[in-house]
């Protein structure tokens, strides 16, 4: 059991993101918080969290579109191959 520990956290709460529904920010201790309101470390929070969202989405794009490129290159083996040994077997006859 833990006596004495004190954390400085934030909590926020944004139900518009696809992502996550809320986030928490433990502060670092001894930090130096002088000067800095409140609302001012909520402000870098929501940057910090918008900046991880959009991060997100270009991956999953580029995997979806690397997916894509496969299938279209793999269709266009198959179909390569498959013209291939149909002209032999025209020649052939």
């Amino acid at each position: 059991m833990i006596k004495g520990c004190q954390k400085k956290i934030i909590h926020i709460t944004n139900p518009k993101s696809p992502y996550f529904e809320e986030a928490y920010f433990v502060l670092k201790r001894g930090g130096d918080l002088g000067g800095v309101s409140e609302a001012d470390m909520v402000k870098e929070a929501l940057r910090i969290a918008d900046e991880a969202v959009r991060s997100v989405k270009p991956k999953a794009i580029a995997a979806r579109r690397s997916r894509a490129f496969a299938v279209a290159v793999g269709a266009a083996a198959v179909s390569l191959i498959f013209g291939i040994v149909m002209l032999f077997y025209t020649v052939s006859l």
